[in-house]
């Protein structure tokens, strides 16, 4: 008979056991990848929460050589290779992001346009990063840096947060300027409705983000205004009233091919250079010298378009990248909330392999292309956790790794063997009082299906159901 035993002691956070026959449906370990393939599972068989950690115990989770991240920069709390370094303690917000080649006095050794910003996910996490047209960082120096050590597998995720639907926004040159646009709450989010009058008679909707009177250019976001549109169109708020006429002979839009992630292995001597740009997720082989050997793309025909779409909304989104360099094809993918999955895959490097560097975190950000510098892009980007490897530890309020989302938070690992892990509880945007389930990734990026429940297992989060009341 397989039995459930739970301890609940009443008030403050819980202390809470769960042991589990390994017989149990509950725990068994699913053949399922997050990746490639069909893998077994790790499987959680017991874990212990105390008011700081959690300590799990199961089989399947592998060797880990070092349990922490090499990297992880949440805020002011900020940890290299195990090590807490008070390098982002004494911030100023709107002050540029440090970057230097001494790895003492930053985390980054490159890096241009960052800001510190207090628009956060979270209250536990102190500040983000902001770029405004252009902002990005990289070459952590906990990966030493521009001289990166030997790896053959990256994993890194991130928060993002765009101030609007970025991949829609145009600067356009106005005239004729009667009245007051509501705009944004600042220069690069979206404010008042606007109806765009093109010359031909169609309309186009959009939204003003900011008007430069100073240079006559409105900012705008409206995706289907193209610059043929703009020539001699009569642009309207709704709210304000205000007016103006689009000139169309300056005209830009968001570019297409602007990076949110790079990731090479050396700075200039070859190797693997994985970019996220826009709409596009490949790999590119270099020889050492330079010279492009060959391209990765998820299948022959795509060419590496249909990456997840990050600026559908303007909330918080979670993005990973997992890069596997481990034999002689190389493959990875760029993945949204746990959802669309973009890979490359086939990538021939077994004549091409640096050996003794690994791929890093080379820009992370937003770093605009093809002249896109002028049209008022702005996003955060934050909660950075960079590793050699995707073994991890998350929490979720969802039973079902396949339900998990964003709503996941990263534990901070503290201990790893391959029947035990140690985390500090990190408990992030989920409630505290809510289902608490745990997941592990291995070292092939395969996680348990279903969660293991560590807290509160006997709440229902689902919303209440509809109740008729007949009256006579």
């Amino acid at each position: 008979m397989n039995t459930v035993k739970t301890l609940k002691p009443t008030g403050g956070i819980m202390k809470h056991t769960n042991t589990i026959s390994i017989a149990m449906p509950f725990v068994l370990a699913a053949t399922i990848t997050y990746g490639n393939g069909a893998v077994a599972a790790p499987q959680i068989t017991q874990a212990d929460l105390s008011d700081s950690t959690i300590t799990i115990y199961g089989t399947g989770f592998g060797k880990k050589d070092q349990p922490a991240p090499v990297l992880w920069a949440f805020g002011q709390d900020v940890r290299e290779n195990g090590v807490q370094v008070a390098k982002e303690r004494e911030i100023g917000l709107g002050r540029p992001v440090p970057v230097a080649k001494d790895p003492s006095l930053s985390i980054w050794s490159r890096g241009t346009g960052a800001t510190f910003s207090d628009i956060t996910r979270t209250t536990g996490v102190t500040h983000t990063y902001r770029a405004t047209n252009e902002g990005w960082l990289g070459w952590p120096h906990a990966f030493g840096g521009e001289n990166t050590p030997y790896s053959d597998k990256a994993y890194i995720s991130w928060r993002i947060k765009p101030a609007g639907d970025i991949n829609s926004y145009r600067t356009v040159r106005i005239s004729d300027v009667g009245g007051v646009f509501e705009s944004g709450k600042d220069r690069y989010s979206p404010g008042e409705p606007v109806r765009i009058l093109t010359s031909t008679g169609s309309e186009i909707s959009g939204r003003i983000v900011h008007y430069d009177a100073a240079k006559s250019l409105v900012h705008l976001e409206a995706g289907t205004l193209q610059s043929t549109d703009s020539v001699g169109a009569k642009i309207v708020g709704l709210n304000s009233g205000a007016y103006g006429l689009l000139k169309g002979d300056e005209f830009f839009q968001s570019s297409i091919s602007g990076k949110y992630l790079r990731s090479y292995e050396t700075l200039n001597q070859g190797g693997t250079n994985s970019v996220f740009s826009t709409n596009r997720w490949i790999a590119v082989q270099f020889n050492s010298s330079g010279s492009e050997l060959r391209r990765g793309f998820e299948t022959q025909s795509d060419s590496g378009y249909g990456v997840p779409d990050i600026s559908n909304t303007t909330n918080w989104k979670l993005l990973e990248a997992f890069i596997d360099l481990s034999g002689e094809y190389g493959s990875g993918y760029i993945s949204m909330d746990s959802k669309d999955q973009k890979w490359f895959k086939n990538l021939y490097i077994g004549d091409s392999k640096p050996q003794d560097a690994g791929p890093t975190i080379s820009n992370i950000g937003w770093e605009p292309a093809g002249g896109s510098e002028s049209v008022n892009v702005g996003l955060n980007f934050g909660e950075i956790y960079f590793d050699t490897t995707p073994q991890r530890v998350v929490l979720s309020d969802q039973g079902l790794f396949s339900d998990v989302r964003g709503n996941q938070e990263f534990q901070y690992i503290t201990e790893w063997t391959d029947q035990k892990i140690l985390v500090d509880i990190r408990h992030g945007a989920l409630a505290p009082n809510g289902p608490l389930f745990v997941y592990v990734f291995d070292e092939s990026n395969v996680v348990n299906k279903t969660g293991f429940c560590v807290a509160n297992c006997d709440v229902d989060m689902s919303p209440p159901s509809k109740i008729n009341l007949g009256i006579n």
